[in-house]
């Protein structure tokens, strides 16, 4: 190596080390809860206030309370300052909070903002809030038309969204390997995006009529759902990656009659990767009917019992 290639690798490796120990510093130094003013939330004209944006939990912090602006610690809330917003990926993939308590005066919580807290078990919201509510620990809005967050650390199996909700959230199931069987409403109309990734013991999902949407990721990673899945006539939009190495899902039945009538994703079938190999995706046959894909579903298990 000549003595420019030399100089020139030591200085690369320096500065990289040197940003490392930057990064890594300001990482700890962070405060665990940060705050700060904003005259527009969320793009909402005359939206304003005070926003949890940043938190750095530790294993002592179990509980969270996003009520007032508090203290580096999340102890001595200011009543003076009530807290009016949570940011996007505030909380993500924290590994310690097993309680979040949403104060009276939150008006806008990012979709994003507690997906995939891995020991959460419940969010509570205070029944005064005019804007959110709780059931059963699952965060929703207060006109209970969308779920916002289901707490990854819930123990049940099933879960029965109610009727009403009209849009499950992005990530609200995000990474949920509890849950082997989910029940959605006769009134969804949106599957937001990441909204079920990585579930992957999830066997069966019936897809209700008056769907819309499908958003991007949707179900990616859902290795263990029925070889067959019925998409109603009412869905317009499946975005990208929607189904993405879906592995045991070998089959989609259409409703509608072409796909003039769907706006599609890129890559949004199938195309399994297992074990560096790409499997080609399943093409989808339309005008089919939901009894139909019922019996063939059937019909594809029990020829997997006789194997």
């Amino acid at each position: 190596m000549k003595t420019w290639q030399k100089a020139t690798f030591i200085i690369v490796l320096v500065l990289f080390i040197a940003a490392s120990v930057t990064i890594s510093f300001f990482s700890m130094a962070r405060a665990p809860f940060e705050y700060e003013y904003r005259t527009e939330i969320a793009d909402i004209p005359g939206n304003e206030g005070w926003v949890l944006f940043g938190f750095n939990g530790n294993n002592s912090t179990k509980e969270v309370f996003v009520d007032y602006v508090r203290d580096e610690d999340g102890n001595n809330p200011d009543k003076a300052k009530p807290v009016s917003a949570v940011g996007s990926f505030t909380m993500n993939t924290d590994e310690y909070v097993e309680v979040i308590h949403i104060g009276k005066d939150v008006k806008y919580i990012d979709e994003t903002s507690f997906f995939y807290c891995k020991e959460l078990r419940a969010i509570q919201v205070d029944e005064a809030n005019k804007y959110y509510t709780s059931v059963d620990g699952v965060l929703y809005t207060k006109d209970m038309k969308t779920l916002v967050a289901y707490p990854l650390m819930k123990e049940a199996t099933v879960y029965t969204i109610p009727k009403g909700v009209e849009r499950v959230g992005s990530c609200a199931f995000y990474k949920n390997t509890t849950l082997t069987k989910i029940d959605l409403p006769e009134t969804l109309k949106e599957i937001g995006d990441l909204a079920f990734f990585k579930c992957e013991n999830i066997s069966l999902v019936t897809l209700p009529d008056g769907l819309e949407k499908i958003g991007s990721d949707a179900f990616s990673y859902c290795h263990s759902m029925k070889p067959v899945i019925f998409i109603p006539e009412s869905v317009k939009e499946i975005d990208s990656f929607a189904f993405y190495s879906c592995s045991n899902l070998k089959e989609f039945y259409m409703g509608a009659e072409g796909d003039e009538s769907i706006t599609f994703g890129d890559s949004w079938l199938p195309k399994n990767i297992k074990k560096a190999v790409v499997n080609v995706a399943p093409e989808e046959q339309y005008g089919k009917t939901r009894e139909e894909a019922d019996i063939r579903i059937n019909e594809l298990l029990a020829e997997g019992d006789e194997k």
